[in-house]
């Protein structure tokens, strides 16, 4: 289900099947354009086998779509096409309303992670700071993120 402009509900093992920096990266080329597997392969500089095999789990999970095949001297070329960039875990529905969390995978230097742990404190600061002197109704909401890290790849 899509919720806002590149944004998709997604179920808890299809958040499971993103929670890969690799799988991540591949959805955020297929969101720019089509592209197979081995295209895929040579932009993010991996093997076509890995990378196929990651396009066909984000494929059967419903993550991306098979756009166009074409016929290349015999072989056939699947072109695939990100559905989203922006996934939000369906966790409960409560009063028509869905209480749901963001996620990613990112991979990140020492010096990236801290810059972006400074950024996500700068905007929770101005969120929390907000001048609320206007009469609009509000709900409050339990925002929690955290860090954690995952597994470290080499260059």
């Amino acid at each position: 289900m899509y919720i806002g402009e590149n944004e998709l509900v997604i179920s808890a093992d299809q958040q499971k099947l993103i929670a890969n920096a690799l799988r991540i990266k591949i959805v955020h080329l297929l969101q720019a354009e089509a592209l197979t597997a081995k295209q895929v392969a040579v932009r993010l500089n991996k093997t076509p086998g890995s990378v196929h095999y990651h396009i066909q789990l984000l494929y059967k999970g419903g993550i991306i779509d098979l756009v166009e095949t074409k016929e290349n001297s015999g072989i056939i070329e699947k072109y695939y096409k990100a559905k989203a960039t922006r996934f939000v875990v369906q966790q409960e529905k409560r009063n028509n309303a869905f209480n749901a969390n963001v996620a990613t995978h990112l991979m990140l230097s020492e010096s990236e992670r801290q810059q972006f742990l400074w950024e996500l404190e700068q905007l929770l600061l101005r969120w929390e700071n907000m001048d609320q002197s206007d009469n609009i109704v509000r709900t409050e909401y339990s925002v929690s993120c955290g860090i954690k890290k995952e597994m470290e790849y080499d260059k």
